[in-house]
């Protein structure tokens, strides 16, 4: 499970760039899909939560979460950047 701490515009920030690569979050909680990967997912409390609950047997578990975390840390990460300047 992923759980990444972000505000609302980060949030929001991120549904957008995540749209931009074919990934919708159509609102604070439901299902995404890309590439035979399957999670449901959860923003709350200034926390968006992510399970992945299907994906293909070549692509490891721990492959999936750790590319998913680490793209939406960059974003959290850039928009914190952005927010400064």
């Amino acid at each position: 499970m992923i759980q990444i701490p972000m505000s609302e515009a980060q949030f929001v920030s991120a549904t957008t760039r995540l749209r931009s690569n074919g990934i919708e979050l159509p609102g604070r909680s439901g299902t995404l899909t890309k590439d035979g990967v399957t999670a449901n997912y959860n923003y709350a409390d200034e926390r968006l939560t992510i399970e992945i609950t299907d994906r293909p047997s070549y692509y490891p578990l721990a492959l999936v979460e750790a590319k998913l975390q680490s793209y939406l840390e960059q974003s959290v990460a850039y928009d914190a950047s952005r927010e400064i300047s």
